[in-house]
């Protein structure tokens, strides 16, 4: 679930609602169409809801995260679970939706076992966002991705990294040819 949540910047209530046959397994993506929404604090009841921007929205899947989900589609057909428009992730005792209080226990307990400091659960989707604009990614590719505009993304996920790689001018000499623009990494346009 984690590797998931990490790889894709999923909402909680996005992921917690995934579905099997939300799985696009020949095109290694992922449809976001509805999530499971507490319906207040003190109920404790789910509902099934749209994304929080009410789109849907396709998010592309690593072959690491594909081939983990196919390990727990099988584990799931084992014990007699596996429903093609059942729920990917259900509590292990239950057998129902998982639920925040949780997912929380367990994320803060994994934490603690790879000796990382406590964190938000929610900070992952940040995290992943930050590190996927850091890596060069196209903010318009991952604003569509997250379901922001590249406007929200930007001004909630692009900080600066002071990393800024600044192209070179280079001049060919004095030949009469126009100088050449050549980045740092040798890139020409």
């Amino acid at each position: 679930m984690f590797l998931l949540w990490l790889s894709t910047g999923l909402r909680s209530a996005e992921l917690r609602g995934l579905t099997w046959d939300c799985i696009r397994w020949s095109d290694k993506e992922l449809l976001v169409c509805k999530s499971l929404r507490r319906d207040g604090y003190s109920s404790g009841k789910v509902v099934w809801a749209t994304t929080k921007t009410g789109k849907e929205r396709v998010v592309p899947l690593s072959d690491a995260v594909m081939e983990t989900l196919l390990e727990h589609q099988c584990q799931m057909q084992e014990k007699g679970l596996y429903q093609r428009e059942g729920l990917v992730f259900l509590s292990p005792d239950t057998y129902t939706n998982v639920y925040d209080h949780l997912l929380g226990r367990v994320w803060h307990r994994s934490l603690q076992r790879c000796g990382l400091k406590p964190r938000r659960l929610y900070a992952q989707r940040h995290s992943f966002l930050s590190h996927a604009l850091a890596m060069g990614n196209s903010p318009a590719d991952l604003a569509q991705i997250a379901g922001h505009s590249t406007e929200m993304l930007l001004k909630t996920y692009a900080k600066p990294t002071g990393r800024v790689k600044l192209p070179i001018l280079r001049w060919s000499g004095f030949s009469g040819q126009a100088p050449s623009l050549t980045s740092e990494a040798g890139y020409r346009p």
